[in-house]
């Protein structure tokens, strides 16, 4: 008896680590853990600095992944996805959108496809959220592909919150496209929801500090101004930097908010000229 219970217990530990990874690696999960936070602190970097940090980290990550990956091709969409985006942040102008857009494209369908060729139980939330922001900053960009793409964006990131419904990257997401969302499907009421179970499902300190910033800033278009300058205040005291921060209390200073700045420089309110155009538009 102590031999065969010896023999179901080794069995059971050579089992674990693989239960334990889950869908992805752990080195993927904690990549991108650790660079939610690195990304806020690069918001106070001048713009070629961060991208060239950025492509420092993504060498490096990308590199160790090789050796490390449960499911190479979802961590490898997961952590392009990941780099691309905010990388985008620090690039986007009115003369790099087209480019950076048709970057976008390919990138959204590489994640569509992997998504497509797995099932559920296989798909990480990352993987969720990594195709739905990349689809979202792909279609904002146009109204015509916003409404091709719009629901599957949110389902993706319903999507990463059946698999974790804490996910605050996940939940501030979706708090976003509900407040973008014309009624009777979106509101600030439900964004508003999201935003706080994003905030309180924060792990790490970048975790909160985009949880606080949406929070403030849908209190601002509600115009509970002392209310969205104490959340604002609340992302400060994190000392992740500020120069992000700063641009937002000018604006708000200025009479509007980040979610109108957000749309002024992907220019969403704008035609995009034909050469820009692709067949979604």
């Amino acid at each position: 008896m102590k031999l065969r219970n010896l023999f179901v217990i080794c069995i059971f530990a050579l089992a674990l680590p693989v239960f334990s990874e889950g869908e992805i690696s752990d080195f993927t999960n904690q990549t991108v853990y650790e660079f939610i936070t690195t990304r806020v602190r690069l918001k106070s970097w001048e713009d070629q600095a961060a991208v060239e940090k950025i492509a420092e980290i993504r060498a490096e990550t990308m590199e160790k992944l090789k050796s490390v990956a449960v499911d190479l091709e979802q961590e490898e969409c997961i952590l392009e996805s990941l780099f691309f985006t905010e990388t985008y942040e620090h690039l986007i102008k009115a003369e790099t959108r087209g480019d950076l857009r048709v970057g976008m494209k390919n990138l959204m369908k590489r994640n569509m496809d992997c998504i497509n060729s797995r099932k559920h139980e296989k798909i990480s939330k990352w993987m969720y959220l990594s195709a739905g922001d990349v689809t979202s900053y792909y279609m904002t960009r146009s109204i015509a592909a916003t409404f091709f793409y719009g629901f599957k964006v949110k389902g993706y990131y319903e999507s990463a919150l059946d698999k974790d419904s804490g996910l605050t990257s996940a939940n501030t997401s979706l708090g976003s496209w509900l407040f973008y969302a014309p009624a009777p499907i979106g509101s600030n009421k439900r964004a508003e929801k999201h935003y706080k179970s994003g905030l309180k499902g924060a792990k790490t300190d970048g975790e909160k500090y985009m949880a606080f910033q949406y929070l403030s800033q849908l209190y601002y278009e509600q115009k509970k101004i002392s209310k969205a300058e104490e959340y604002l205040q609340k992302a400060y005291d994190l000392e992740l930097g500020h120069k992000e921060l700063d641009k937002i209390r000018a604006c708000n200073k200025a009479g509007y908010s980040l979610f109108q700045y957000n749309r002024n420089r992907a220019g969403i309110d704008e035609k995009i000229p034909e050469s820009e155009k692709q067949e979604e538009d």
